[in-house]
């Protein structure tokens, strides 16, 4: 009985760590940034079902699929919206966006994926 219930403590700790942890961290942008990074820029078709939807220099990229688009890197956190228009531009919706990747964890990358998952 004694070793039931200290598995079943562990698992319940394991578990709050585990929900605690997960949740958003927020993105902190220095407040010096290059502007050609939130410049915008038209997007277009790179080759195939590869797009650019990023700003002037920040690369953003949809792969487009049948099960679901796939969006990698979201540039700063006011990029959301460029990035979104420019989607909407190609013909696509946002919405078919199923799976978010980003190609580094620095704020230049994925400044905007919590706001392009929401």
């Amino acid at each position: 009985m004694l070793q039931f219930l200290w598995r079943t403590i562990a698992f319940a700790n394991i578990f709050l760590f585990t929900a605690v942890s997960l949740q958003a961290q927020k993105v902190e942008e220095p407040k010096l940034t290059v502007p050609d990074w939130a410049k915008p820029y038209p997007p277009f078709r790179i080759a195939g079902n590869l797009y650019y939807v990023g700003t002037y220099d920040l690369s953003c990229f949809l792969i487009t699929t049948s099960k679901g688009n796939i969006l990698i890197n979201t540039g700063l956190a006011n990029s959301a919206i460029q990035i979104k228009n420019n989607i909407k531009t190609l013909g696509f919706k946002l919405s078919d966006t199923k799976i978010l990747l980003t190609t580094q964890a620095h704020y230049d990358h994925l400044g905007a994926m919590a706001a392009i998952k929401n």
